[in-house]
């Protein structure tokens, strides 16, 4: 049996088609900027709002990023078991005026308490605690 080695060159010209079929517009900025939602507003917008979801014995939690949006620019809805929060952020330059909306949905159990359901903006966090139900929570049972 004979081994060979891969030829780098190939492989290079691989890895920039690969690049390619990530990226396609990448060489062509004036199209690259109308599918990227940052470049379109002119500020850096994630696509998307950043989210963590984690939990602890008595309750769910969701936390979003959304620095820069004042509590009243927060929308909060909860349809379905899905939790969607909606942020508004306008900016102002003179007489230009620029605002844009991003949004986000998760998924919530059904054990959750959905009349207890708070929610905290600080620093740029928002916080939504989803409190679970009594009889839902885990219970441990020692064995005698």
């Amino acid at each position: 049996m004979k081994l060979t080695r891969p030829n780098p060159a190939n492989l290079a010209r691989v890895a920039d088609f690969d690049e390619w079929l990530r990226h396609p517009f990448a060489g062509f900025p004036a199209f690259g900027s109308l599918f990227d939602v940052g470049n379109f507003f002119g500020a850096n917008v994630p696509a998307r709002l950043a989210t963590d979801v984690y939990e602890d014995a008595d309750n769910f939690y969701a936390r979003f990023e959304i620095p820069g949006v004042k509590k009243e620019d927060v929308k909060l809805e909860l349809r379905d078991r899905m939790l969607t929060v909606t942020a508004e952020k306008r900016e102002k330059s003179g007489e230009d005026e620029q605002s844009y909306s991003l949004s986000r949905s998760v998924s919530v159990p059904d054990s959750v308490a959905e009349d207890r359901i708070s929610a905290k903006l600080d620093n740029g966090l928002l916080t939504v605690t989803l409190p679970k139900q009594e009889h839902r929570k885990l219970r441990t049972i020692e064995v005698n």
